[in-house]
């Protein structure tokens, strides 16, 4: 092929190009480089080779524009028959041509054309491939034998011409590289090789996105001088250099910065426009593009001159005003960033005077206006800037300054707003750590003194964080060592801080002084105070102070032998914390083998008979037990510590034990390493598990009973444990059976009456003897109360559950629960150590015991069924209770006692909750709302009685109770909810609901009305989420009787007429009197309130809002309200009618936008109220009720006469006619 090529370069210059365009690009181009570049200068080819060069792409360029607007395809490459190109290349395929053939033989010549045409013009494409290369080596020649005059016509065309080439990419990047090429070298006509390469390979670099284009735009820049930025055709350009500002790849790119810089002295409206499209990105950028723009910004202000210079500075005071008046904080931070590209480069030249000019005229003055955050953003700005002087001034007028800028910064440290304080600090110690040696010693004195005496105690958490946070930095600075030595002991009262976030740091402050030669951490904060903080603390500041104590109290340096006598020095000295070091030590980079001898030497020590008291003893077992606990997860070590447990050891251990924490210890050892002479533990373990008392308040012995718990779980005790608790439940059980008995025989025979009574379930007689010593009653019950409690925490994890449920005890267990619940609810008005513990275990173990039926049942009916008789006794027993209570007059009713029944009810409201969404199809619903009704008219009926004195509640008390009523709140009006949910027109929600509805209502008025506006607020956040199903309530029976009577609303209610309406009525009434001086006059009666409700008056704002936007559900509850002030016509209440018509015409619709149209439900009533307003008015004499009256009627009579009685008219005239 090369001979053919040299043979052909012999015979003319034609010949060889014609030659080399048919062997194709791919196969010639190694050749093209060899022949040409071995040409001599007295070769013929040389003179002639650029005029043919010119000659052949001119025709290949006209050709191939032929081709690019022709219709069809050409038959041959000379060929001039025309074809339309497709907008897309086909895809060469013989399978797809001969399908198309068959099935369309015209649609398959087509694109059998559409093919050759493809072909031809691909051909023409590499011939100009081919003529570009051969032009490129004759530019590249070694020796320059070809004359650049010569060869720039050709250049000049393909340069021309690389808009036509839009869609060949190849010959695109051939001809950019060329004129590249040319620019490079300085060649004769380069200007004219650019205004089209360019563009090309900008697009080129913000398109394919790689690092070797924006290496080749970065050295063509020089280029970009010879455009007018001024004209309107350079639009193009200016865009795409627009482009690179937001690109990435160039922002990222050293070069590409210093090309976008350079762009900056191109243009001063060039200038304008990169400046906005910076800052439009500034909101929004991220760290590294914002700290690429002030790289960028700045450059280009070191090279500029003149007016793009000015451009430059404008814009840096815009950036400076801007971060001190930014919206937000992250705003003011990210125009921080980039004028921070300056604040770094402040050496240089001119730099630290434009900083001073740009913030020296408004910093200051900013530093104390009344807005805080402008000051903060200031004083943001001022620490970056720092020490802001002026380098022409002299040296008495910089120091002026420079003490007015630390004055102004110790102000601020003393500033109103705690986030200007908790900067001030921070940027103190940042100035001086970054300027120590030139701050006067007085002034670095005074600010630490400051820092340390007061910011270390402010009130504001930040502030103290930033203190330390504040301190760790300025270490860094060695020379501040000497003092801070002196007075870092300040700060050792933060180790006992209240905020965590400042207790971990002043940890890692000691860390860090740790590793500062010199410094005693210890001196800081007083090593009893880092016990006491390791013993109590949370688990994150408890780590780091094994950290820290790790190399003085287990140390790798010495021998195991010696670093496990320190270790034990520490657990003697103070034993929850040595059990604390030990529970994190392993993590913190001790030895395995080191603990694991370790924990030999603790069991050694428990079982010696050494004089170890008892809290030593404690503090032992237990950090053998974190000991062990770290070291189960490895078999090797798991197994050791199993042979060291032999049963011997194992007995003396727990006889050792004689606290519950070091019995717990004992447990939690076993579990963790699960010896094989764990059984000689059983009995002691079940002893712990049912003698423990006190349980529901205690945390510690909570989380000690778990450790039992875990232990009689990992040994596979738990049905033992059940028999036990069975045993315990029933001598329970049986003494209150007895109590009740006693207690009835009193009474019968004070009213010399005998009566038999009958028990629910009989309880075996024999658990009367489970011990031989007699207990009294109540420190049965007290057991019981633990066992209930564990029963519920057992239930809470799947494991253990999974056991309870299992066991053969579970029905027993539950069988005694029942009888001591059902004492719980008789008895909780009369004794006052009742407890709701037995009611949670009882209607937890029912509720998982139906599921878990439910669940292996193929028809879980019996499940669920068995679900609703456990919510149906304990509603009938509560509701006995209810009545037992309103009956007994004589007997006192205590604080505790109604605690006891506030807590009772809302445990069996719980359930009633969690059955009601296990089981969608209750049948019991009715019997729920019923028993939820009665439970809050106790509540409100013992809230008046608190109110009038009746009740005493110590603050205490009532807020417990108050946090139960609230839970119960929510409880009733989630019954709600599901109560509507599950309804449908076949079966519509029960009228109890709408009853319901209307008590949890008075409740809201009841409790702000007895309890005050701040336990009122308490109930409106439990309320609000449920409003809309109160609303639905509201309407629920005029949804369902649309054609009932005015008040059947009211008819199936139990407590009287709903007093939260009556409560309305009233507020409108006085709002209107507050509001209109010409209402009150001397026949007129004042209505007065008995609170301010503002809590029920947001309810009835927000329950507006929700009725305009549904006019269906508007018109129901309208309906109803209307209902109430019809009983309030018929009873003579006219304040009820006037407030609830008030309300209805003036807040919830109003006459004037038409809003009554399609309210049906609200005219119907309209129908029957207005003619009786009429007729009453006439019947009244002249009086405050007739003046209540004809207002009322006034609001109504335009409704009246629009709607209702132009329709009555209309069906008047129409039976007239059919008559």
């Amino acid at each position: 092929m090369e001979k053919r090529l040299r043979s052909s370069l012999k015979t003319s210059a034609d010949d060889f190009l014609s030659s080399a365009a048919k062997l194709g690009l791919r196969s010639v181009k190694p050749s093209l480089k060899t022949l040409i570049h071995s040409l001599k200068p007295s070769s013929d080819v040389v003179p002639t080779l650029p005029l043919s060069l010119r000659r052949s792409i001119s025709e290949s360029i006209t050709l191939y524009k032929d081709l690019a607007s022709s219709t069809t395809a050409p038959s041959s490459p000379d060929a001039k028959s025309h074809l339309t190109p497709p907008p897309k290349r086909v895809r060469r395929s013989s399978r797809r041509t001969e399908s198309l053939h068959d099935e369309n033989g015209d649609v398959s010549g087509t694109e059998h054309k559409q093919t050759k045409f493809e072909k031809a013009k691909s051909d023409v494409s590499e011939k100009l491939q081919i003529f570009t290369y051969v032009v490129h080596m004759c530019v590249t020649h070694p020796d320059n034998v070809f004359s650049v005059a010569d060869l720039l016509p050709a250049a000049q065309e393909l340069h021309d011409n690389l808009v036509v080439f839009e869609l060949e990419s190849n010959l695109l990047s051939d001809i950019a590289c060329l004129c590249e090429e040319w620019w490079k070298r300085e060649f004769v006509g380069r200007d004219g090789l650019i205004s089209q390469s360019i563009p090309f390979l900008l697009s080129k670099a913000l398109t394919l996105k790689k690092k070797v284009d924006v290496h080749r735009v970065y050295g063509l820049r020089e280029a970009f001088g010879l455009f007018d930025f001024e004209d309107e055709s350079i639009e193009d350009l200016k865009l795409l250099l627009i482009r690179c500002l937001i690109s990435p790849l160039f922002l990222k790119m050293d070069e590409g910065r210093r090309f976008l810089a350079f762009l900056f002295g191109l243009s001063r409206q060039l200038v304008k426009e990169s400046l906005a499209m910076v800052r439009s990105q500034i909101p929004f950028g991220r760290k590294s593009m914002l700290e690429a723009y002030a790289d960028i910004v700045f450059r280009a202000w070191k090279v500029v001159e003149g007016e793009s210079r000015d451009e430059i500075v404008e814009f840096l005071q815009q950036l400076v005003d801007g971060s001190i008046h930014a919206s937000s904080g992250l705003f003011a931070a990210s125009i921080r960033r980039i004028l921070g590209g300056f604040v770094s480069q402040r050496t240089t030249d001119g730099v630290e005077k434009l900083i001073f000019n740009l913030a020296e005229p408004v910093i200051f003055r900013s530093l104390q206006v009344a807005n805080s955050d402008v000051r903060q953003n200031a004083l943001h700005l001022l620490i970056d800037v720092f020490p802001l002087e002026d380098p022409d001034a002299t040296r008495e007028a910089k120091d002026t300054l420079l003490h007015r800028q630390f004055f102004l910064i110790e102000k601020l440290l003393m500033d109103d707003c705690p986030d200007i304080r908790a900067v001030a600090v921070e940027g103190s110690c940042r100035i001086l750590h970054m300027f120590w040696e030139i701050i006067p010693s007085s002034t670095i004195t005074k600010f630490i003194t400051k820092i340390l005496d007061d910011m270390a105690h402010d009130v504001c958490n930040n502030v103290r964080l930033s203190t330390v946070n504040g301190i760790i930095y300025l270490l860094g600075n060695p020379q501040s060592h000497e003092i801070l030595k002196v007075v870092l002991p300040r700060l050792g009262h933060l180790i006992l801080d209240p905020a965590l976030s400042i207790r971990t740091a002043i940890v890692d402050l000691l860390l860090l002084i740790k590793g500062i030669q010199n410094f005693q951490f210890h001196k800081v904060v007083n090593l009893d105070v880092l016990l006491s903080t390791l013993a109590y603390d949370q688990p994150l500041v408890s780590q780091k102070i094994t950290k820290l104590l790790l190399s003085s109290y287990f140390p790798t340096a010495v021998s195991p032998e010696e670093a496990c006598n320190r270790c034990v020095t520490l657990i003697k000295r103070s034993p929850l914390a040595g059990a604390r070091f030990c529970e994190f030590c392993l993590s913190e980079g001790a030895s395995p083998q080191s603990l694991s001898l370790l924990f030999k030497i603790l069991v050694n020590l428990v079982l010696s008979p050494a004089n170890t008291s008892s809290d030593q003893i404690d503090g032992i077992l237990m950090s053998a037990a974190n000991i062990c606990s770290n070291l189960a997860t490895e078999t090797k070590y798991k197994s050791a510590l199993k042979d060291e447990l032999t049963s011997k050891k194992l007995m003396s251990l727990f006889a050792a034990a004689n606290t519950g924490r070091a019995q717990a210890a004992v447990c939690s050892i076993v579990s963790s390493v699960l010896p094989d002479a764990a059984g000689v533990l059983r009995q002691e373990c079940l002893k712990l598990v049912g003698k423990c008392v006190g349980l529901s308040d205690d945390k510690e012995k909570q989380a000690q009973v778990r450790l039992v718990h875990k232990m009689l779980m990992s040994c596979g005790w738990i049905d033992y444990m059940l028999e036990a608790f069975t045993k315990l439940l029933q001598k329970t059980a049986n003494g209150c059976v007895e109590k009740c008995d006693t207690e009835r025989s009193k009474q019968d025979t004070s009213s010399g009456k005998k009566r038999k009574v009958k028990h629910g379930v009989k309880v075996s007689v024999k658990s009367n003897r489970v011990s031989g010593k007699k207990t009294s009653f109540i420190d049965d019950y007290a057991v019981s109360v633990c066992i209930a409690w564990q029963l519920k925490d057992l239930l809470k994890y799947s494991d253990t559950c999974k056991a309870v449920l299992g066991s053969k005890s579970l029905a027993s267990v539950l069988n005694a629960l029942k009888v001591i619940l059902e004492f719980d609810i008789m008895e909780c008005m009369q004794c006052d150590y009742i407890n709701n513990s037995h009611v949670v275990a009882y209607t937890s173990l029912s509720l998982h015991m139906s599921v878990k039926n439910s669940t292996i049942s193929d028809k879980n009916y019996h499940g669920l069924k068995t679900l609703e008789k456990t919510v149906e006794h304990l509603v009938n027993c509560m509701e006995k209770a209810y009545a037992t209570s309103a009956s007994r007059t004589s007997c006192k009713v205590t604080p505790c006692s109604i605690s006891n029944m506030v807590k009772l009810s809302t445990s069996i409201l719980n359930f009633i909750i969690d059955s009601s969404t296990a089981d969608r199809t209750h049948e019991c619903e009715e019997r729920c709302l019923s028993f939820t009704r009665k439970y809050v008219g106790f509540v409100i009926l013992n809230l008046r009685q608190h109110s009038h004195g009746l009740l005493e509640f110590k603050e205490e008390d009532l807020k417990e109770t108050f946090l139960c009523l609230k839970s119960s709140f929510t409880y009733a009006a989630k019954l709600l909810n599901l109560v509507l949910t599950s309804s449908s027109e076949s079966r519509p929600p029960s009228p109890e609901a709408h009853n319901l509805a209307n008590d949890l209502f008075d409740l809201i008025i009841s409790v702000e009305e007895h309890l005050g506006s701040r336990y009122g607020s308490l109930v409106l956040s439990a309320a609000k989420l449920w409003l809309p199903d109160f609303i639905l309530s509201f309407g629920s029976l005029q949804i369902q009787k649309p054609s009932s009577s005015s008040s059947s609303a009211f008819a199936e209610t139990k407590f009287g007429f709903p007093s939260w309406l009556s409560i309305l009525a009233k507020i409108e009434i006085y709002d209107q009197q507050e509001s209109e001086s010409d209402y009150v006059d001397e026949e007129v009666e004042e209505v007065t309130l008995p609170s301010k409700f503002s809590t029920f008056r947001k309810v009835v704002e927000k329950m507006v809002v929700l009725l305009r936007g549904n006019q269906s559900v508007l018109d129901a509850v309208g309906a109803f309200l209307l209902s109430g002030s019809l009983v309030g016509l018929k009873k003579k209440d006219f304040e009820l009618l006037y407030g609830v018509l008030h309300f209805v015409c003036i807040k919830l619709v109003k006459h004037d936008d038409g809003e009554w149209v399609d309210l049906k439900l609200m005219l119907e009533s309209l129908r029957q109220i207005y003619p009786l307003i009429e007729t009453v008015a006439r019947e009244l004499e002249n009086g405050h009720e007739k003046k209540l009256l004809e207002r009322a009627r006034s609001w109504v009579e335009p409704v009246w006469r629009c709607y209702v009685h132009e329709e009555m008219k209309e069906e008047t005239e129409t039976d007239f006619c059919d008559s």
